[in-house]
């Protein structure tokens, strides 16, 4: 590791990825090796200041344990700090610090000589590839098989774009040695066999890859306690799709499947019995009157997410009535990614739900752009966001709801609307930092306007200086006020008007003008100029107004400047 002692010339990095088992004694080594990086950089540059991240403190508990125990052995004073039982900081004096910090706000850390990715593979990877190009020196940890999730997921994503980064030295370890056993010892083989540690999906031949293109699959309502307990090696084809699949897997994730009160699992396989697609569902609703009363009153209802929120949020104690089935997980075989299994899986659920007269389909998780992109293109409707991002990963959750019966479909639309509304409003708030493609796909109008009768309220002045923007010299900070409502219109007729503006257009009008972010910082976020975005922004706001503003007359000295001023002139 003496290679992270220097720092990498501008622009270059230097990453060290060590990866285990369990029992390696990988967090044990990275602790003694941050005491001594610690121990060195002090000695020639008089100060160490090194960060720590994992999902949660308990994950560097022994990785803290053997930095103070390394800095002892170099007869250091230490100071320590612990958040509960478990150590949050180390240092000595005002020269060494090492510190955890959570995943997101690594986001934001500055001046840190090297930081520590452990158990990488529980890590979204939007912070992963944040932490990346934030820092040049940087030791990633994950483990292969284990509850901490799924280190080959890991390599298969993050690590080999590291690898393809040409500006990265990447330095791979992996330690096969056992100390917490013997090797070979059958306890630790006993674990991974009784917990699916070392699950693998089905091996893909070029013979399945036809009725795979044909889109030829069985769908698996599996007889549980069969499944779980006698058909050993489909389960292990079932779990081990989980375990590439970038999940966060617990100890008692079999167990949850198994025998958990309205838990199921659901599969698709060829006809050959391989799965390729896994599912686990958890049904929710059916709630009684008096169990609704007490959520009104501000009960939390365990095990039902959804209708807990659509009573609270948007006051549907009529929904909670009626039944429904929560996707917890669904992974499809890490070598059949975006062949429309997916989509193909939710058919099916959707099918069987409409057969056993359930009324919705939902789901819950940490938004980002791709994943919220293959559940609205499925139909699948927003009807609630966490207000503030998840301290650990940085992510938004959002819930979503697909209607099957009528009664839900009624439901479903009035909370998407109520939901779109709070968005919409929300902007400049709790939501001023979302990503621009992300509030374009939650503001999806699912051919439903938030304000069918909306027209722009804006006065004769305003009107005036829209058209000195568009067409002539005026600022937007001078006309700012008459912009975001011209935007506003828009998303509240969305869905009823001819208008449809281009993605990008959206998205530019959501990030510098519904969320109101500095020109340099819309522009970075866009991946454009400023000068371009500056352009754009008018060319966009003309378009509203020709449509929204009837009979607006352009003088005709701006658009002579405007010519003039397109000429270069």
């Amino acid at each position: 590791m003496e290679i992270l002692l220097e720092r990498p010339p501008r622009g270059k990095k230097v990453n060290v990825v060590l990866i285990a088992d369990r029992g390696r004694g990988k967090s044990a080594i990275i602790g003694l090796a941050l005491a001594a990086l610690a121990h060195r950089l002090r000695k020639a540059k008089g100060r160490a200041r090194f960060a720590v991240t994992a999902m949660n403190p308990s994950n560097v508990s022994t990785l803290m344990e053997f930095v103070i125990k390394g800095l002892r052995a170099l007869n250091y004073d230490v100071d320590v700090s612990r958040w509960g039982d478990h150590v949050v900081s180390v240092k000595v004096g005002i020269s060494i610090f090492i510190d955890y910090i959570r995943p997101y706000d690594m986001l934001s850390e500055e001046g840190r000589d090297i930081v520590v990715v452990d158990e990488a593979a529980m890590i979204p990877l939007p912070v992963l590839y944040g932490i990346h190009e934030r820092f040049g020196r940087v030791i990633y940890a994950s483990t292969i098989h284990g509850y901490e999730g799924a280190g080959r997921g890991f390599s298969l994503r993050f690590l080999k774009y590291l690898r393809e980064d040409k500006n990265t030295k990447v330095i791979e370890y992996e330690l096969k040695e056992p100390i917490r056993y013997a090797p070979n010892d059958p306890v630790e083989q006993w674990l991974f066999d009784t917990l699916l540690l070392d699950a693998e999906p089905a091996k893909i031949t070029d013979e399945d890859l036809e009725p795979i293109n044909k889109h030829e699959f069985n769908y698996l309502v599996p007889d549980l306690k069969e499944f779980f307990l006698s058909d050993e090696d489909r389960l292990r084809q079932f779990f081990g799709i989980y375990v590439q699949a970038h999940y966060r897997n617990e100890p008692d994730d079999l167990g949850m499947m198994m025998d958990a009160p309205h838990h199921f699992v659901r599969a698709l396989t060829l006809s050959n019995g391989k799965i390729v697609v896994s599912v686990e569902l958890a049904e929710e609703g059916g709630i009684s009157d008096d169990l609704i009363d007490m959520v009104v009153r501000g009960l939390k209802l365990p095990g039902n997410i959804i209708p807990d929120r659509l009573i609270k949020y948007w006051g549907l104690t009529d929904f909670a009535k009626l039944k429904g089935w929560r996707i917890i997980r669904i992974a499809t075989h890490p070598e059949l990614q975006d062949k429309g299994l997916g989509t193909e899986m939710l058919r099916r659920i959707e099918e069987e739900a409409r057969e056993r007269s359930i009324d919705w389909v939902g789901v819950g998780f940490g938004v980002n752009a791709k994943l919220l992109n293959f559940w609205i293109k499925n139909g699948y409707m927003p009807v609630h966001i966490s207000p503030e991002r998840n301290p650990i990963s940085g992510e938004y959750s959002v819930l979503l709801v697909k209607p099957i019966s009528e009664k839900a479909r009624d439901a479903a639309v009035y909370a998407n609307k109520e939901f779109r509304l709070r968005l919409l409003n929300s902007l400049q708030g709790p939501f001023h930092d979302m990503e621009p493609d992300v509030v374009r796909m939650l503001l999806t109008d699912w051919g439903q306007a938030l304000d069918p009768g909306y027209s722009p309220r804006l006065t004769e002045a305003q009107v005036r200086r829209l058209v000195a923007y568009s067409w002539g010299p005026m600022t937007y900070e001078n006309t700012a006020d008459a912009i975001t409502e011209l935007v506003k219109t828009y998303y509240l007729r969305k869905g009823l008007d001819n208008i449809v503006l281009p993605q990008f257009y959206e998205e530019t009008l959501i990030c510098k003008v519904l969320q109101a972010r500095p020109w340099r910082e819309a522009a970075k976020v866009l991946g454009v100029r400023k000068s371009t975005l500056m352009l754009m922004l008018r060319e966009i706001v003309k378009a509203l107004i020709q449509y929204y503003v009837k009979y607006v007359e352009i003088p005709e000295f701006m658009i002579s400047v405007t010519k003039s001023q397109r000429r270069g002139k």
